[in-house]
């Protein structure tokens, strides 16, 4: 074998070995993370308590760090649009805006009555406003197509959204007093009933995720 081949050989292995600690170390921090944070609900303590204010710190650290890779995100796509003049006005018009707050509450605050409070009450919120009252028109076109009845679930489904909207109206209590008390019926009966059903799976699934990172099965993070 010559000298070429085993250098080669040689870089292959040491790049295995770096993968295989690129996966296992982040498998052994979920493992320990995984089995600390279920201690703590078993036993008490200062010093698990001190590790209940460890996850804490930790939850605010991912979320700065997720609010970093949004800021990248929008400065990379927005340059990428100025740059190539895809919408161009637009990105400028939006990264002069998030600069022009970002500079008022850094140098002004965020307080009643400063430069960005009056941004943000007097901009942002009626454009919030504008967009959720656009959402209604695709809400109520999504609903049509959804609501026709072409079964006996979409019957029960239609008759419940029609009831739910008349109680919530007071063209409902004027055609009859007994449809805002059967409004309030299904929202707190059936209604919560479907909430809780999905709330319960939802639970089952995060806690089924915990145990495959707490025994190292589950490898979706690391792209495998």
């Amino acid at each position: 074998m010559d000298v070429f081949s085993r250098y080669f050989i040689h870089k292959v292995n040491t790049n295995l070995r770096i993968l295989n600690m690129k996966k296992e170390i982040p498998i052994l921090i979920g493992v320990f993370a995984t089995v600390g944070w279920f201690l703590e609900f078993f036993f008490a303590g200062t010093f698990f308590e001190n590790w209940k204010l460890f996850f804490t710190r930790g939850f605010m650290s991912v979320a700065v760090v997720g609010l970093l890779v949004g800021i990248v995100n929008v400065l990379l796509v927005n340059y990428s649009k100025i740059k190539y003049n895809n919408d161009r006005w637009y990105s400028i018009y939006q990264m002069s805006i998030i600069l022009l707050m970002v500079a008022f509450a850094s140098l002004r605050g965020v307080s009643p009555g400063t430069p960005f409070d009056a941004m943000y009450t007097y901009g942002f919120i009626p454009l919030d406003a504008t967009v959720f009252s656009l959402l209604a028109f695709y809400v109520a076109s999504a609903s049509y197509r959804a609501f026709k009845i072409k079964s006996v679930e979409s019957s029960f489904l239609l008759v419940a959204a029609i009831l739910i909207m008349l109680s919530k109206m007071p063209l409902g209590e004027a055609m009859w007093d007994k449809i805002p008390v059967i409004g309030e019926w299904i929202m707190d009966g059936p209604t919560s009933a479907g909430k809780r059903a999905i709330m319960f799976g939802a639970y089952l699934g995060g806690l089924t995720m915990m145990i495959r990172i707490a025994f190292g099965l589950e490898k979706s993070h690391l792209s495998d």
